[in-house]
């Protein structure tokens, strides 16, 4: 009689202990059904004890992991071996939540008892590793764009035969310092956009001196990467001209970029960059990297059209395109 009496004390003391534990704690018998859950476990998927005996708790698992999840299961008691495997259970609310459960086999007096398990909710730690992924996934893509980019700026600076090998230097340092700032930007912003007036800020500065050489006129509009990164460079080539040939090749020289957004019927933007005080303009003899990629790269890019205009007073760049996603949410907001 006292040996029962220790034995049930016991069996309470371990109940009491389980019931307090931080996580899900399950038994089952030499049958593979379960006899026994403590408090977490029944708190976690909203039940009754009654309810989830047997097999009654394999009715929280997902569908689409149970097939796996009662093999596991079934194995590890047929083999007498401890299993760890993890499943979605429906949690009290209706959420899916990932859990790792770790089974073990337990004997008495000599003779295979059952398993005794223990479940931890994993689903944090899941999503931690999947935007884990996507984040070097996003990072070897960027990557390659970035290389990409360089690349085809490298070509362009060093492909000119009337250019000599300082120019080409030159030309392709300063494109790859607009390539930089446009990149510091988007970090600024965790990689989410960068702002259109900052953009252009960042692209002007170097070649104005000052900020009395130029001016910015236009409600926030946000770019998303690749569109700001695109818009950058292209600006730069806009900058690049006027030092050579345009505005901001005479101290009275200035620049005027203005730009307006409209919703109806559809969100677009329009950008028009004007030159002024200048030398007369007159229209190039041939195509040069900067009007390509005005006129091929940014266009593709924002799906838009972009008219270049030579007119005497100076240069004129007019861009119509749609609002960029990122700041078609802005304009809505």
């Amino acid at each position: 009689m006292q040996a029962h009496d220790r034995a049930m004390a016991g069996d309470d003391a371990f109940r009491e202990l389980a019931d307090f534990a931080p996580v899900l704690i399950w038994r089952a018998g030499p049958d593979k059904l379960c006899n026994w859950f403590n408090k977490p476990w029944l708190d976690f998927v909203g039940r009754s004890l009654q309810q989830e005996l047997g097999l009654g708790w394999a009715e929280g698992v997902h569908p689409d992991d149970l097939e796996r999840c009662l093999a596991t299961y079934d194995a590890a008691f047929d083999a007498r071996k401890a299993f760890s495997m993890e499943y979605r259970l429906r949690r009290h609310d209706g959420e899916f939540r990932w859990l790792l459960d770790n089974g073990s086999p337990f004997y008495r007096n000599g003779e295979f008892a059952g398993f005794f398990g223990s479940c931890v909710d994993v689903t944090e730690h899941k999503r931690a590793e999947a935007h884990q992924r996507l984040m070097i996934d996003e990072l070897n893509h960027r990557v390659k764009n970035a290389l990409s980019i360089v690349q085809s700026l490298a070509q362009q600076s060093f492909g000119g035969p009337a250019s000599t090998t300082a120019e080409a230097a030159s030309a392709f340092e300063s494109r790859l310092h607009a390539f930089s700032n446009a990149h510091d930007l988007l970090a600024d912003d965790s990689w989410q956009a960068a702002s259109l007036d900052k953009v252009l800020g960042k692209v002007l500065a170097p070649w104005c001196g000052n900020a009395g050489r130029y001016a910015l006129s236009g409600p926030p509009v946000s770019l998303p990467p690749r569109t700001a990164v695109t818009f950058a460079i292209a600006m730069h080539e806009l900058c690049m001209n006027a030092v050579k040939f345009g505005a901001l090749s005479t101290e009275a020289g200035r620049v005027h970029v203005n730009w307006s957004t409209r919703s109806d019927p559809a969100p677009r933007f329009e950008l028009e960059w004007r030159e002024e005080g200048g030398p007369p303009v007159a229209p190039p003899s041939h195509r040069g990297f900067g009007l390509r990629m005005l006129e091929r790269a940014l266009a593709a890019e924002l799906q838009g059209d972009i008219a270049v205009q030579f007119q005497p007073a100076g240069l004129v760049c007019t861009i119509r395109a749609p609002l960029p996603e990122a700041a078609s949410a802005m304009a809505s907001s």
